[in-house]
């Protein structure tokens, strides 16, 4: 019956979860955030509009075709030399279609105008790429976030665990009076710290996560996704980042600014034909009767047009001039715009370069610090149990040992989330995955 117990408990344990909790990798979080998030949604409507007023633009391209028709029943009185009343009805039926093309509008303004939103249709396109890739950094963000949170977490349990294994130790010592009661209160209050960091650590993984669903356009609670920590990606070497070009120049905000600066000096441009005439050309067709019944005379009372007209504003209490200036100065704006987003760019891309650098360096200097902590916590641990090394001193080499777990897991996640910041800034995708 035992034996019966013990096979079928370990047929339930080789069942696979119901609900069992997905992992995910960065390029799979990025992907979520592509199809929920509702900055992409926001983007894809900013583009979608600006397409559309450029191919209203392009309307005077185009003639314009007018078709009108109306019927009317009309009734009067009048009174008669005899003091009679006279009753008459008249009906009247009308249709007429007009066609007209605009030639020359203002000397040509609405073909700079139309040259000008193709511009900004193009600078609305590398607005769009730049939300892509500021979505894809903030789940970056929030994903390395979850990771840090993960493996700080789990650092923070092995130091615990090594806290405890310790207050065993020292209970048992001091029992038999090996240790004094000094001793033993300093290893409690060292268990009981990394015990609270444990649980100060799973807030954080807590936070993290519910930073990594918003960013992704998900709903926590309703998702059960996590992520993966075994997809990682390590930091690239010194000699990789080396090899990193510095061209900024297929920055999306940098080319938006400069497709919105050239669609701002088209606009100036035009707003100064406004002084010129504009041409257009109509034609036309009409036909009106008083019955419907004759079809065979019903179209005798039909007519025909066709002219070309020309306009000219001499005089607008100058609403011209306002619009002129207007327009120049937002050109002026655009320039000066695109001059700061060039030099805040290169500025950012120099600084995160050298931190980027910098971060690499700190992450194998802190593999290093890790090697180093541990050996001088076994040193220590040989030396406590020998009687060479005091508590104290074991205790100092235990929270070295745990502060070097920890420093490992912050130098990696930053120099990850620093060479993402770079590669966003040169325009170009990050590493979401080998």
């Amino acid at each position: 019956m035992t034996t019966l117990l013990l096979a079928f408990s370990v047929f339930l344990a080789a069942q696979p979860e119901v609900d069992q909790v997905r992992e995910l990798d960065l390029s799979a979080w990025v992907s979520l955030a592509y199809q929920n998030s509702p900055a992409i949604t926001s983007a894809d409507a900013s583009l979608f509009s600006s397409e559309a007023s450029h191919t209203g633009s392009k309307s005077f391209l185009w003639p314009t075709l007018n078709l009108s028709a109306g019927a009317s029943r009309m009734w009067s009185s009048s009174s008669l030399p005899t003091g009679e009343i006279l009753d008459t009805e008249s009906n009247s039926f009308s249709t007429g279609l007009s066609l007209s093309q605009e030639l020359l509008q203002s000397g040509g303004q609405n073909w700079l105008y139309m040259e000008a939103s193709e511009f900004s249709v193009r600078a609305a396109e590398a607005d769009h790429r730049n939300d892509i890739l500021n979505v894809t950094m903030d789940v970056i963000n929030a994903y390395y976030g979850v990771l840090e949170a993960v493996e700080l977490q789990k650092a923070a349990e092995v130091a615990h665990e090594r806290s405890m294994n310790q207050l065993e130790r020292t209970e048992a010592l001091y029992e038999i009076g090996a240790t004094t009661t000094l001793q033993l209160l300093q290893v409690q209050v060292q268990e009981s710290s990394d015990k609270l960091a444990v649980t100060r650590k799973a807030q954080s993984l807590f936070t993290a996560y519910s930073n990594l669903y918003n960013s992704s356009g998900m709903t926590r609670g309703v998702d059960d996704l996590q992520i993966d920590p075994d997809a990682v990606i390590e930091p690239l070497p010194l000699e990789s980042v080396e090899r990193i070009s510095l061209d900024y120049s297929d920055n999306p905000s940098i080319i938006g600014a400069a497709f919105r600066a050239r669609a701002s000096e088209l606009q100036s441009t035009a707003a100064r034909r406004s002084y010129w005439p504009s041409l257009r050309a109509s034609a036309g067709w009409n036909w009106s009767d008083n019955t419907l019944d004759d079809v065979d005379r019903m179209f005798d009372n039909d007519g025909f047009n066709a002219g070309v007209s020309l306009s000219w504003n001499v005089f607008d209490g100058f609403l011209r001039e306002s619009r002129v200036k207007t327009a120049r100065a937002s050109f002026l704006i655009s320039e000066a715009s695109l001059e700061t987003m060039e030099n805040n760019v290169s500025t950012s891309v120099e600084s995160l370069s050298n931190s980027l650098k910098i971060d690499i360096q700190y992450y194998a200097d802190s593999q290093l610090m890790l090697e180093q902590a541990q050996e001088q916590y076994r040193l220590s641990m040989m030396s406590y149990d020998m009687g060479a090394l005091s508590l104290t001193d074991l205790l100092t080499a235990q929270a070295d040992l745990s502060q070097a777990e920890a420093n490992l897991v912050s130098a990696r996640v930053s120099a990850l989330k620093t060479e993402a910041s770079l590669l966003i800034q040169l325009g170009r995708m990050p590493r979401v995955g080998e």
